[in-house]
């Protein structure tokens, strides 16, 4: 499965999802409620982890949901240790960016990068 990029689009209940090694720009949003997670994260966390060994300059992943349920995040989490585990993990950066006043975004996003040694920025926007 090894492939420069990775693009999913988004449905009423998961999100857009956009990789792509060669511009260094990733993203996750929108909303994450699918019926299945693991169906839904499968393929990504299998492309994450065929290619995070090419990863050789600087490369930012972009979060943000309006929301996402607790079977997303255990998946969210997963996809983000292999970025923690990558040899170059000095060269990612992850943004998330959550809407101001969102009060529990914000605070799963606090949860989830106080257990990972990634780069990690929280905006508030």
């Amino acid at each position: 499965m090894k492939s420069n990029s990775l693009h999913i689009a988004a449905t009423d209940d998961t999100p857009e999802v956009n990789f792509s090694l060669v511009s260094g720009k990733s993203s996750i949003l929108g909303r994450s409620l699918p019926e299945n997670a693991y169906e839904f994260y499968r393929p990504i966390i299998s492309w994450l982890n065929s290619n995070i060994h090419l990863i050789k300059h600087k490369n930012e992943l972009e979060l943000s949901f309006d929301y996402f349920n607790s079977s997303s995040s255990r998946y969210l989490f997963e996809m983000l240790n292999i970025l923690e585990r990558s040899p170059n993990r000095q060269l990612i950066t992850v943004k998330w960016k959550v809407e101001k006043g969102d009060e529990l975004m914000f605070e799963k996003a606090q949860e989830l990068s106080s257990l990972l040694d990634l780069n990690f920025q929280i905006e508030q926007e």
